[in-house]
C-alpha cells in the first residue's frame, strides 16, 4: 500500500522501497530497526539497510518484519 511519499509494505514484497528512502522494520508491533534503505534487489524482495550507527544490515521480505517509510 503506497500513499504520497508513504511506504507501506509486507511480505507480498518491498518493491515500493527505494535507495534512500528512511524506513522503520517492525515485528510484532515493536520498531526493531530504522534507517535508510542503502540497496535493495530489483524483485524487492532484499534490502540493505544503514543505521544511524553506520550498519549496513540485510533484510529479506521473508524475514517476519513490515517495512515502512517515506521517501526522501
Amino acid at each position: 500500500m503506497t500513499s504520497q511519499n508513504n511506504v507501506a509494505s509486507t511480505a507480498a514484497g518491498w518493491d515500493d522501497v527505494q535507495v534512500g528512502d528512511t524506513v522503520q522494520l517492525t515485528r510484532n508491533g515493536r520498531i526493531e530497526y530504522t534507517g535508510q534503505v542503502d540497496d535493495r534487489t530489483a524483485d524487492g524482495d532484499v534490502v540493505w539497510i544503514k543505521t544511524g550507527l553506520g550498519r549496513r544490515l540485510l533484510f529479506h521480505v521473508g524475514d517476519g518484519f513490515q517495512l515502512t517509510g517515506s521517501s526522501m
